[in-house]
């Protein structure tokens, strides 16, 4: 019997009982009958531990058996060796042995230490296992090699017991992961192997580790804790990643990118580029004098999924490296923070070749030479420190990347791509061109050469696409989004496609795929000729153009655009993040007589057809410092756009961070080998949130501490599968996790009242207490006791709710006490208070509307509205009264905001656009609800006057800009509404203020 018995019996469950166990040794090459050399029963690598293990069902009276592969491993003491499972064999149906005798002088197997050769049997056994199912996928049932004869003959008449007494039929084959009958006491045995995308510092797939890790986990409930092997394992890897990365981080570095997309319209270039190139002559430019090749200071990792970059960031100076050279040290080596610019240029082009020769065979490079030579030509004086690292063309899509000659060295792992989706979903005329490169940081001349070390390298991937045109084929652009995601690949380098030897602790790794997803990246850059439109008439678009007053024209019109509307919806580019645009549309000009005053085809609607767009991963920040389109360029029907962006990235040697990864695997191997249970302990069980308001933002926190001896996963789960976990008024982060054995960590439990929150609780019971339930793999669950009072607010309801309320909402007691559907009130009393205070003053302040308050002084007058009480300023023209009066103001915009539903509903704004009079626009109010006539009437007297009021010309326009989307708001519950003309509804609501 083995010395690891006891072992292998301490870690079974009670259920379990091990049956039988035997020390072997693994055979190299089971074609042969020579046994292992007597050193190997001294590598305890090569050492097996293999026993039978019974399990009992005393409900259903019945046994079944499997083999139990064990491993020994390095545990913290060096002289001891820990067992790990390494594969399990159902005893069942084809289950076998086949054994054989081999003769050689052996050594005691007990004997793990020493080295002195003893008197053993020259005879042993080997042992092959013909398995029904291997529960470990890619691992092959090794044969074994073993001389302890009684041993072996229990093992074997355990085995052919357990086979005769199971009751699944020979021919069957059980999935353990699926079945709910036969084997699922196995499941917590199974070793979870790492991902070898996990194990390398590679970067993973955007699509998944940008997705929230609670998404990713399987659907878990109170008592029903979902697949804990999966999920364990899917915490563990991010868990494992994220740390890895910050033992590992020396610091920060940083790239510049500039991005352009182009259509040519088949075109030869004529003009010159130097605009779009280099960003001259426009405010995109960052300014001179800073470098765009700056050092940071070391920083915490980055969110997966990081907020939008925010517009015209300021970027770090670095322009004397020497002074700070020992604190920051400079990503590039000698001068080059003398030549200014971004250090990777890309380019795209689409249309390049229009011929149908080119369509149908072209290997001609006449075009792409002459493209870059006019390139080369627009960077002027700056091309002599530039080199073309790479390109790829297809047809008239060709997409260029240039870097800095002092940055050559760094790039490496350039691959190219094609893929056409255009004439019968294969030719070239649409589709993307793809290049994906790897960008090294070079060594730093403050390091010693002793510490030189190979640094982890940045990935970087560009797509230039061309999508299908014409405006109705939207979901057409959408559909070759999806299949140029699947289709643009790169080829795997044959070291690529072999996993890495990691240490056997982890068992051997299936195959990486053979080639690489776009998506397989650390930054996603994503441009070209996307030809998504803009939903929205012909001349509504044409007027909101040329109406220089309308501030908000570009944003109005955006709102329309039908690529900002599939990535809300996520029918395509779902991830994706693209800045705000700030310039006309680039397509379509034309250089003929039928144009309007701002040269645009007047058969073809313009649109923001040419777009750049990124995906940043967890291990890199993406800034973006301009976005737009360059006017001067005028050869195309299309504009060139262009953006600049600075990526910051961790500084880390590579293989200092596979030992990392392979080390915190180490210290969360008990979650796989070992069934003792997790043991965390909460500092508190009951959270009290007190009053909660309208906009309230409140955090708690609870510490976790893991007051046990072996790792703990945790994660909340809903009371039900069908419920969320938590309510909708309080977010919890993180929600997932991993703890090691005496570690704590911090969960924050914020309130956030906002305005779709509120109007589910404004007529709801008032008491928000709950149940939170935070899970633990092995392990019990904890139980986290919340509560809290919401205080209602007239904010977030319904116009229909608000002139039923007997009184300030505050004093309602419950639904039952509103007044009754026939005897409403004209107004609701809160606008009608907002109101009379404004018009107190004989003359209103300037510029109403159009400064920003203080929110405290909104908080204040929302509380007053929701209680009753007086407003703690009178109207008047002194400074205290007009400082209020803005806060006033948008405290009555925020309320109309915040109804439910708008004052003239959807479905009336089509007659709204038609009136062409004040005095039918008039007649259109008896369509609306009393109430919401009165409001109407209200609010645009009050505006009327304010507007007479003012001096300044344009008032009424920025007025109407404002309100009109307010009280006249779209239904965005209707994606696929006919857009109502925004230019006719403006229309309408000036016929009432001016």
């Amino acid at each position: 019997m083995s010395s690891f018995y006891n072992s292998i019996s301490s870690s079974l469950r009670s259920t379990e009982d091990v049956l039988v166990a035997v020390d072997a040794l693994v055979v190299p090459n089971s074609s042969t009958n020579t046994p292992p050399s007597p050193e190997a029963s001294e590598n305890w690598h090569d050492r097996r531990v293999l026993a039978v293990v019974s399990h009992k069902d005393e409900w259903a009276l019945a046994e079944e058996g499997a083999l139990f592969v064990y491993k020994l491993s390095a545990s913290t003491n060096s002289t001891v060796r820990e067992l790990n499972v390494q594969n399990i064999y159902p005893i069942y149906g084809n289950f076998s042995i086949v054994m054989s005798q081999m003769r050689r002088n052996t050594l005691d197997l007990s004997v793990v230490s020493s080295k002195t050769v003893l008197d053993q049997p020259r005879s042993g056994f080997s042992l092959t296992v013909n398995p029904a199912k291997a529960l470990v996928d890619g691992i092959e049932a090794p044969t074994f090699y073993a001389t302890d004869v009684q041993s072996l003959s229990s093992l074997v008449t355990e085995c052919k017991r357990l086979k005769e007494t199971s009751e699944i039929d020979s021919q069957e084959t059980i999935d353990i992961s699926q079945s709910a009958s036969h084997f699922n006491w196995l499941r917590p045995y199974i070793p979870r192997a790492a991902h070898p995308s996990i194990l390398t510092s590679g970067p993973p797939d955007l699509r998944i580790v940008n997705k929230p890790l609670l998404q990713r986990l399987s659907p878990a409930s109170a008592g029903l804790p979902g697949d804990d092997d999966a999920d364990v394992q899917i915490i563990r890897d991010a868990w494992a990643r994220d740390k890895a990365r910050s033992l590992v981080r020396r610091g920060r570095r940083r790239i510049s990118l500039r991005l352009g997309t182009f259509n040519v319209n088949g075109k030869m270039p004529s003009q010159d580029l130097s605009s779009w190139v280099q960003g001259t002559g426009t405010t995109a430019t960052l300014p001179e004098d800073e470098a765009l090749t700056a050092a940071l200071p070391p920083t915490p990792p980055p969110k997966a999924t990081p907020p939008r970059s925010p517009k015209n960031v300021t970027m770090p100076k670095n322009d004397d490296l020497g002074a700070n050279a020992s604190a920051t040290p400079s990503l590039t080596p000698g001068s080059i923070n003398e030549v200014h610019g971004p250090d990777i240029l890309v380019l795209g082009f689409q249309e390049l070749d229009l011929s149908a020769e080119a369509l149908i065979y072209s290997t001609s490079t006449v075009r792409e030479d002459a493209w870059c030579l006019a390139v080369f030509a627009a960077l002027g004086e700056k091309a002599v420190h530039y080199e073309k690292l790479a390109s790829k063309q297809l047809v008239g899509m060709l997409i260029v990347v240039l870097v800095k000659k002092t940055l050559k060295g760094c790039c490496g792992g350039v691959k190219v791509s094609s893929v056409g989706s255009g004439i019968l979903g294969v030719m070239g005329n649409k589709g993307a061109t793809a290049i994906r490169m790897t960008f090294t940081p070079p060594f730093q001349p403050d390091i010693s050469t002793e510490d030189q070390y190979a640094a982890g390298a940045l990935t970087l991937t560009f797509v230039n696409a061309h999508l299908a045109a014409f405006d109705e084929m939207v979901d057409k652009r959408n559909q070759e989004f999806h299949e140029l995601s699947k289709r643009l690949e790169f080829g795997r380098d044959s070291e690529e496609t072999e996993t890495p030897n990691y240490d056997d602790d982890f068992g051997t790794q299936p195959g990486r795929p053979a080639n690489i997803s776009i998506y397989e990246t650390d930054a996603l850059f994503w441009m070209g000729d996307l030809n998504y439109r803009v939903d929205i008439p012909d001349s509504d678009f044409r007027t909101l153009l040329a109406d220089e007053d309308w501030n908000d024209r570009l944003n109005t019109l955006v709102r329309y655009d039908q690529l900002k509307k599939s990535i809300t919806s996520k029918m395509a580019f779902d991830g994706f993040f693209e800045d705000v645009i700030t310039y006309l549309p680039t397509y379509r000009f034309s250089p003929n007589f039928g144009t309007d005053k701002l040269g645009y085809d007047r058969k073809r609607r313009p649109a923001w057809t040419d777009r750049i767009l990124y995906v940043p991963g967890p291990d890199c920040n993406i800034t973006q410092h301009s976005y737009t389109s360059y006017s001067q360029v005028t050869m195309s029907d299309h504009r060139p756009v262009a953006a600049n962006f600075s990526v910051d990235f961790d500084l880390y040697e590579k293989s200092r961070y596979e030992s990392a990864m392979q080390q915190l695997y180490r210290e969360v191997q008990a979650l796989d080998t070992t069934h003792e249970r997790s043991i965390i302990k909460l500092d508190q069980s009951f959270l009290d949130f007190g009053e909660i308001r309208y906009c309230t933002h409140l955090t708690k926190k609870v510490v976790i501490e893991n007051i046990g001896r072996i790792p703990c996963a945790w994660r909340f789960v809903p009371v039900q599968l069908d419920s969320p976990i938590y309510p909708e008024w309080l977010s919890i982060q993180p929600v997932t996790g991993m703890i090691l054995s005496g570690e704590k960590i911090e969960i924050a439990l914020t309130i956030q009242m906002d305005n779709r929150v509120a109007a589910s609780l404004n007529l709801g019971p008032r008491d928000l207490s709950g149940t939170l339930i935070l899970h633990t793999v092995l392990g019990k669950d904890h139980f986290i006791a919340i509560s809290g009072e919401y205080l209602p607010s007239c904010f977030g309801n319904k116009l229909s709710t608000l002139i039923r309320l007997p009184g300030p909402i505050r004093s309602l007691a419950s639904s039952k006490d509103l007044r009754p559907e026939n005897h409403p009130l004209n107004a609701p009393r809160e606008v009608m208070r907002l109101v009379n205070w404004l018009m107190g003053s004989d003359k209103p302040p300037k510029n109403l509307f159009l400064v920003s308050p203080d929110e405290t002084t909104l908080d204040t007058i929302r509380e007053c509205l929701d209680t009753g009480e007086e407003f703690p300023w009178s109207p008047g023209e002194n400074a205290p009264a007009a400082e209020a009066s803005h806060a006033f103001a948008y405290t009555l915009l925020r309320l109309l905001d915040s109804l439910i539903e708008p004052i003239i509903p959807a479905l009336l704004h089509p007659r709204c656009v038609q009136m062409t009079s004040r005095d039918e626009a008039f007649e259109l109010l008896d369509a609306l609800q009393s109430a919401a006539v009165n409001v109407w009437v209200t609010v645009t007297a009050f505006l009327h006057f304010i507007c007479q009021s003012s001096e300044d010309p344009q008032y009424a326009s920025k007025i109407a800009d404002i309100f009109t989307p307010v009280l006249m708001r779209d239904d965005l519950k209707e994606s696929t509404a006919i857009p109502v003309s925004p230019v006719g509804k403006r229309r309408f609501f000036l016929y009432f203020i001016t």
